[in-house]
């Protein structure tokens, strides 16, 4: 989900949206690594 919005962000050149997301990618590959993260099956 986050790459896809990415990906529109980046059409849009819309640089607050891809820091906002590019933080939620940074939080959720720190979740991973702490194993702190729960499966939501793409929800």
């Amino acid at each position: 989900r986050i790459l896809r919005e990415i990906l529109v962000a980046g059409s849009k050149r819309d640089w607050d949206r891809i820091i906002e997301l590019a933080q939620e990618l940074e939080e959720l590959a720190r979740e991973c690594r702490d194993g702190s993260i729960v499966e939501n099956d793409g929800k």
